[in-house]
């Protein structure tokens, strides 16, 4: 067991961070399953956040007992995994300090990292101790994938794998394109892009159609970019007309994942994140991945 902050000795590897409080195992199988495709380590994170009365002598041993909980809870997630999957290596690590700091740390050499959702308020979420989700896919610098399974997601889907890409035609985000074809080829899952688009002013059905052409057109450029190195992923193209929010849950209803690209307009500030991205982590009814820019 590795005690400490993720020093990044290592170089490429799945990292999970689990919470104590949450003993579904969701978040923890999306990564063991993502570090077994890939041929790479799964690292298993606990964190044991400063309490400002531990930092007193007297409070060390409720300090000594909350670390011992947290290697508890590393051990016996290690075994399930072990149990489960095929992997080349299962690291363990107690970080001292909060989960973000552990996890954005950790981002900085991993493929992916992978949390679970407690399903907080928005309020919560970006002002509460218990707060994650939000800071960490704003700051992280590899693919953060947020793993918020309602049940009706899980009999909703058919026996073909689908991933959807969420692509703003006016920018598109070429990493989560790439990421996602990626994803879609180890998984051996069709890939449905979509762009969504804001409904015009005046209601002409002329130039709803001008529009969603052009969108389609743009759309088409930017998956035809991305899809050379994977020529055995099927892809759709969807321009639906509508708020992105409703309309990308809509689709994530019987997907697999739905991947989107964090904006570079919050970059770099703190645990900000687009009004899109935030919904969907909220709302999605499958795994959220939120690609960083580049």
């Amino acid at each position: 067991m590795n005690d400490g902050a993720s020093s990044g000795t290592g170089k490429g590897e799945v990292i999970v961070g689990l919470d104590p409080r949450d003993r579904s195992h969701a978040a923890v199988a999306w990564a063991a399953e993502e570090a077994r495709l890939r041929g790479l380590p799964l690292r298993l994170v606990v964190s044991v956040p400063w309490l400002v009365d531990t930092r007193h002598l007297g409070d060390e041993p409720q300090r000594t007992t909350l670390r011992r909980q947290a290697g508890q809870e590393l051990e016996s997630a290690a075994a399930w995994v072990e149990a489960e999957y095929a992997l080349p290596e299962v690291i363990m690590e107690v970080y001292d300090g909060s989960p973000v700091a552990a996890l954005t740390a950790g981002s900085r050499h991993a493929q992916s990292v992978v949390v679970g959702s407690r399903d907080l308020s928005r309020l919560q979420e970006v002002l509460g101790s218990d707060s994650v989700v939000v800071p960490l896919a704003a700051r992280a610098q590899c693919p953060v994938v947020v793993v918020r399974e309602p049940p009706t997601a899980r009999t909703a889907r058919t026996s073909r794998p689908r991933l959807v890409v969420g692509v703003d035609a006016d920018s598109p985000s070429s990493p989560a394109l790439e990421f996602a074809f990626g994803e879609a080829a180890l998984r051996g899952a069709a890939l449905n892009a979509v762009s969504v688009g804001r409904p015009p002013l005046l209601p002409l059905a002329r130039r709803r159609r001008r529009a969603e052409e052009r969108r389609h057109g743009a759309l088409a450029r930017a998956v035809a970019e991305c899809s050379s190195g994977f020529p055995g992923v099927h892809v759709e193209l969807e321009v639906p007309t509508g708020d992105p929010v409703e309309e990308l849950v809509r689709a994530s209803r019987t997907a697999l994942a739905l991947v989107v690209g964090r904006s570079r307009r919050h970059a770099g500030t703190g645990g900000r994140l687009g009004r899109v991205v935030h919904g969907l982590l909220h709302r999605a009814g499958c795994p959220v991945v939120v690609v960083p820019p580049r």
